[in-house]
């Protein structure tokens, strides 16, 4: 499903981004998103409202506090504003992280570890009502399980494919990719994505592309670059999931790059790594998803 954007956005989403032609021609290489959104602590997992013009993030140790929280930037110009934890969604005490907004940017999904939940971390889904985001409820079953659930990602027109990862019985390994699918207003039984994507390394983040036909997934796996690697898999003609392929150097590098996701126009490829030249712990960068889309 693609958020469309008409061409005056996608200047000013390239304008705030701080990037010109001239740049890109000169450094193919990911750019970070800057001091303003990066900083010491952990900065990871952006997810945009459809004009582009409001980023919600995972972010640590902000306006005083220690832990993890989920924030909010807009853009100001060529700029973001100073990140703001969304204290609707957010607390204290417990872990809050994964943000991802509905294509109409009124839901806002989250994990978290809070109290009340089915396992040890659970998906929750908040919604934008008279200015401000509700209280998080617990989605439940299938997605939350007596296990790990995380990472939710969601595809097709009316957003009837979801996936997303757990460490529920049935898998490979820790971290499996999982799916489900709304059939008449409800959501089925949690399939495992089996054994050409899931492995006894730890598989999770499942970024699904434009038309739903790839998947960009996460992993640990021996055979990459560093500690977390891109990767991505593809339906074939029988619809099936191909293996992993990893996105190469251009993506990857020998620390974490991992938990990848697209600006809304899906000209822009972000996500977070512990490279260095960035501003410490997780930073989150970018390159233009023309780089890396024909990887197959």
């Amino acid at each position: 499903m693609k958020f469309s954007a008409p061409v005056s956005i996608k200047i000013l989403f390239i304008l705030a981004l701080n990037i010109s032609s001239f740049a890109l021609a000169q450094d193919p290489g990911p750019i970070n998103m800057g001091e303003v959104i990066n900083t010491a602590a952990r900065d990871a997992e952006p997810t945009f409202t459809p004009d582009g013009n409001t980023m919600y993030f995972n972010c640590f140790d902000r306006e005083g506090t220690v832990g993890s929280d989920i924030c909010v930037t807009q853009r100001q110009g060529e700029d973001w504003s100073e990140p703001t934890i969304v204290w609707e969604v957010s607390t204290a005490d417990y872990l809050e992280v994964e943000p991802l907004l509905s294509p109409d940017a009124q839901q806002l999904y989250i994990m978290s570890n809070r109290p009340g939940g089915f396992g040890a971390t659970d998906i929750y889904v908040s919604d934008w009502e008279d200015g401000k985001w509700t209280e998080p409820r617990n989605l439940g079953a299938p997605f939350n399980s007596a296990d790990m659930d995380h990472c939710l990602y969601f595809t097709g027109d009316e957003w009837e494919f979801a996936y997303w990862t757990s460490t529920r019985e049935g898998g490979f390994g820790g971290n499996d990719i999982w799916m489900s699918e709304r059939i008449d207003g409800i959501w089925q039984e949690a399939q495992n994505l089996g054994p050409n994507i899931n492995s006894a390394a730890s598989e999770h983040h499942s970024l699904p592309s434009e038309d739903g036909n790839s998947l960009y997934i996460t992993s640990n796996r021996a055979e990459g670059f560093g500690m977390d690697d891109i990767y991505v898999t593809t339906r074939n003609d029988a619809g099936a999931w191909t293996e992993l392929v990893n996105l190469g150097p251009g993506i990857n590098s020998d620390q974490h790059d991992r938990c990848p996701a697209f600006s809304p126009d899906f000209e822009y490829f972000f996500f977070d790594s512990e490279r260095s030249g960035g501003f410490g712990n997780k930073d989150i960068w970018y390159v233009p998803y023309s780089r890396i889309e024909a990887i197959r």
